[in-house]
């Protein structure tokens, strides 16, 4: 009799520990997530750039190399005002009423455009690389900072004159700098770089990766210790080509030419 009460004792308490270790482990994953969803302070003794020597050989330039900046990391003197530092959509080209917004619905749209008097775009054809869905409504559509105008104020772009700054919120110089995506979507994504957010769209990941760093090299913006950490986890994790991350010299030049030629944009 004593021993079978002390097998059912035996047993309740190896359930007893289960359920703790489960709890244990379950308020640990939350925390993680707690960790990862948290803002970015830019607080740092060290940053990251992109290497900027090309490959002779290939005429390229590798991405995914990164050079370890030992200071600390330069913080804007001024708070970041999205309206103030970057303003809005401007009508880029001239004798068309159509602003960037329109501009890059119509470029990426599959089919043509249905747009008012006003020269908003109402409805299309379009691919959301983020969620892999389609849609048709462009209520349903907002065009993505691949790198945002807070991250892009905070590691770099502070330093710029409001002109500049103008540009790169309205910047057409490629395909990837400004995307159609779902609102929802880009409203999740908010100002987080790839350490606080990936879109849900796993075969997109390496692609999303190469358009930030392209981004980040060709306006020469900085990478704290943890996005480039992640950068580096998710490269690894996805199994990127590396192939994919480098990018052509031509390439690099069309885009700053683009900058030099369209510095007084905005006007």
């Amino acid at each position: 009799m004593i021993r079978r009460l002390f097998k059912i004792f035996c047993v309740i308490q190896f359930f007893l520990i289960v359920a703790t270790t489960q709890i244990t482990f379950a308020n640990y994953d939350a925390h993680i997530d707690l960790l990862q969803l948290a803002e970015e302070d830019f607080q740092y003794d060290e940053y990251y750039v992109i290497e900027s020597s090309a490959e002779n050989d290939k005429h390229t330039i590798s991405l995914n190399q990164f050079k370890k900046i030992n200071q600390k990391f330069p913080l804007p003197a001024i708070k970041y005002n999205r309206q103030k530092h970057f303003g809005g959509w401007i009508k880029p080209v001239k004798g068309q009423c159509m602003n960037t917004r329109a501009l890059v619905l119509t470029r990426d749209s599959h089919g043509p455009v249905d747009s008012n008097n006003n020269c908003s775009v109402i409805s299309g054809d379009w691919d959301d690389p983020y969620t892999d869905m389609s849609y048709y409504k462009a209520s349903e559509i907002q065009i993505d900072h691949v790198v945002p105008l807070k991250n892009a104020y905070m590691t770099g772009a502070h330093n710029w004159d409001n002109l500049k700054r103008c540009l790169y919120a309205n910047f057409l110089g490629n395909k990837f700098h400004l995307l159609p995506v779902s609102g929802h979507e880009n409203e999740r994504k908010g100002d987080r770089s790839p350490r606080e957010y990936i879109p849900p769209n796993k075969q997109y990941t390496c692609q999303y990766l190469r358009n930030w760093l392209e981004i980040k090299y060709v306006w020469k913006l900085s990478l704290t210790p943890l996005e480039k950490n992640r950068i580096d986890q998710l490269i690894v994790e996805n199994n990127c080509d590396d192939d994919l991350f480098e990018a052509s010299d031509a390439s690099i030049n069309q885009q700053n030419q683009y900058i030099q030629d369209h510095k007084n944009l905005c006007l």
